[in-house]
């Protein structure tokens, strides 16, 4: 009798090897294996593991289904067609892409469309809203169910999803918002700036912030500039700069 279990894992090898463990049997009693949904990974930030349905009888014997020498030869060249198939498919969305992109007349068109091809590089499922700020600067805004994903701790994969965006617009200033999140951010910012400027104040010595991107940096230069006590600068490289605050001598 066999028996099916869904797996959460970020490849099948791990998802067979949790099923075997859990339902305590062997590689040989493996029956099928169903990806239900992909795993998701993105620069390190985020990882999402995929779904896999797996099919295992303990009471297959492992003659039954080990292979015949030619199926394993028909495999192989099924698998071998199936590969040349993909990276053709790959290479024609990539040149149907570069011509789109090519064919764009607007930047706004452009930028939505480099926007939309980056995240479905990444497998996230959000709609994609650019607005013109003013010559040469767009704001790109994000919304749908993976919104959570592509901001990351504190903002971390937005920042990086935004580096790139404007590493493959070198011509453009694009800065990248998820349903409001950077003002909310923002906030969040400007209430740690005057804290820790007041701690500067209270305690006399030099106050150090966790390291920050340039942006985020100099909202909090921005506040502790208010404080004519107190001087600000940033020390480090980036992406490990941060923000010192003291008195002025």
């Amino acid at each position: 009798m066999s028996n099916v279990i869904e797996i959460k894992a970020m490849n099948k090898e791990q998802a067979i090897t949790r099923a075997l463990k859990i339902l305590e049997a062997s590689p040989e009693h493996v029956v099928r294996v169903k990806e239900k949904q992909k795993s998701l990974s993105f620069l390190g930030l985020f990882n999402r593991e995929g779904i896999y349905e797996i099919e295992i009888d303990k009471e297959l014997k492992k003659e039954t289904i080990k292979p015949e020498p030619k199926k394993e030869v028909k495999e192989e060249i099924k698998e071998h067609k199936k590969k040349e198939t993909k990276e053709v498919k790959e290479k024609q969305h990539k040149e149907i892409v570069k011509e789109k992109l090519e064919e764009a007349v607007d930047a706004s068109d452009l930028v939505e469309a480099k926007a939309k091809e980056l995240l479905e590089y990444i497998g996230l499922n959000l709609r994609v809203d650019v607005n013109k700020v003013h010559d040469r600067t767009y704001l790109v805004n994000l919304y749908g169910e993976d919104n959570g994903i592509i901001i990351g701790k504190k903002g971390k994969t937005l920042n990086s999803f935004e580096y790139l965006l404007n590493s493959l617009l070198k011509e453009y200033r694009i800065e990248v918002d998820v349903e409001g999140f950077k003002e909310k951010r923002n906030q969040t910012l400007r209430e740690l700036g005057k804290k820790m400027a007041e701690k500067a104040l209270k305690t006399n010595k030099a106050v150090r912030l966790n390291p920050m991107p340039p942006r985020e940096r100099k909202v909090i230069h921005e506040v502790v500039n208010k404080y004519p006590e107190l001087d600000t600068f940033s020390e480090g490289r980036d992406p490990k700069r941060y923000i010192v605050i003291k008195r002025k001598k």
